[in-house]
């Protein structure tokens, strides 16, 4: 059914209208388009001046009145809506947008710690790979540094590496898996000790690949069998690069050369099951595995967040550590910060924070291009009981102008291909 231009007089609660003669900064309502919930808020939209409004049909639960002919009693106008109730819209809408200022500085550090540590990261690689004693510890004082940096604001850290460029550096893997890794050991109460063994193990986990031919790292498509089977050798190569540095942990050796191991002994290299495979390799494993699903070598085949958690729980489940997936799960989120998504009223948004009690209902930032960025709309889902996530959109798949506006981030060096 096509959309209709409707008279106010028409309007009753559970009709879904969308507001064409006023632009948002002129109405106190925090969406143009939403379902009518009462009278008091059809007596708001005719005390604006507002004449007639577009109804969507497919949105209403129930249809606008008809018209009233001539001669017919029209429906009576409520009450004026009090001035105190419209200062309290307009101070919501006021709060909402300081609390994106605030979160946007808090990003904004955020992304400068984590391009430090990058740089930091790369010197510090390149000491181990060559054997170096005195880089083990500067590798334990980094691991150190990003619990402090990255875990204390752990939805801004969320939400920066889910809407982070892999075209930026070939480090930010390594460093996304262990600030994943060592956001599920806290939540898990790992012990300070245990905590430097995780960061450790999952900042080498892929040490190993500096011993795999180059032409089979950067392959497109299938491998072949012996180029698979060289390739799966990199969890030993990179425990046995790892083991030949004294000081370096036995035990994040370890996690290394078991962090492609798999619960049903399906992974490799020694196709180790259950307990037998290292607890914090398989919290490593777990947050290798989402990396990579978020961030595949072609933008277009990489899964979202939320997509990324859905198919690991509903089709992987076996692979991992039940228990330890499931608190991976919790600690980001249903729908992590930086996701993109759809709203049911057809907003699209991104997810800034998550609620702990109510996970399907996070924040979410609203792309509104008639709203300027520095002012855009932060609605928390569970307070709109009429809204919901409808689904989860991909990156690569936003226009620039939308993919620009959403970021929080102080450059865009996105790969865009518009679907």
């Amino acid at each position: 059914m096509p959309e209709l231009r409707i008279s106010v007089a028409q309007l009753k609660p559970g009709v879904f209208i969308r507001l064409e003669e006023t632009n948002w900064f002129e109405h106190p309502f925090l969406f143009s388009s939403f379902k009518v919930r009462d009278d008091d808020q059809i007596s708001l939209i005719r005390s604006l001046g507002i004449t007639h409004v577009i109804c969507i049909p497919e949105k209403c639960d129930v249809l606008p009145s008809v018209p009233a002919k001539a001669g017919e009693t029209a429906r009576p106008e409520s009450e004026p809506v009090p001035r105190e109730v419209i200062d309290r819209l307009w101070e919501v809408k006021k709060e909402r947008t300081l609390r994106l200022k605030r979160k946007k500085e808090r990003i904004a550090l955020c992304e400068e710690r984590f391009n430090a540590c990058i740089r930091a990261f790369n010197d510090i690689l390149k000491g181990v790979t060559a054997g170096q004693a005195d880089a083990v510890a500067d590798a334990a004082r980094f691991v150190s540094r990003m619990t402090g940096y990255f875990l204390d604001d752990r939805e801004s850290t969320l939400h920066l590496m889910n809407v982070m460029d892999r075209g930026e550096s070939a480090y930010s893997h390594p460093m996304n898996v262990a600030v994943l890794s060592m956001i599920v050991g806290k939540e898990a109460g790992l012990s300070e000790e245990e905590m430097t063994i995780l960061g450790l193990g999952a900042l080498f986990h892929d040490i190993g690949k500096d011993r795999i031919p180059k032409k089979i790292l950067k392959k497109r498509g299938e491998l072949t069998r012996p180029e698979k089977e060289l390739l799966e050798r990199h969890p030993a190569h990179g425990a046995a690069m790892l083991a030949a540095i004294d000081v370096f942990p036995r035990k994040a050796a370890m996690v290394t050369a078991q962090h492609h191991e798999r619960m049903d002994g399906s992974g490799f290299p020694q196709k180790l099951a259950g307990d037998r495979i290292d607890r914090l390799a398989r919290v490593v494993a777990i947050a290798d595995a989402y990396d990579n699903h978020c961030n595949r070598p072609d933008p277009m085949e990489s899964l979202t967040p939320y997509l990324a958690l859905s198919y690991m729980f509903g089709q992987q489940k076996h692979l991992f550590d039940v228990e330890l997936l499931a608190l991976f799960i919790r600690c980001l989120g249903v729908y992590p910060p930086g996701t993109v998504v759809e709203l049911s009223n057809g907003e699209v948004g991104m997810v800034m924070a998550v609620n702990p009690k109510n996970q399907l209902n996070p924040s979410v930032m609203l792309y509104d291009p008639d709203v300027p960025k520095k002012e855009a709309l932060i609605v928390d889902l569970a307070d709109e009981p009429d809204l919901r996530v409808e689904k989860s959109i991909r990156l690569a798949q936003l226009s620039p102008e939308m993919l620009e506006y959403l970021s929080p981030r102080t450059r865009i060096t996105y790969y865009v291909n518009p679907a």
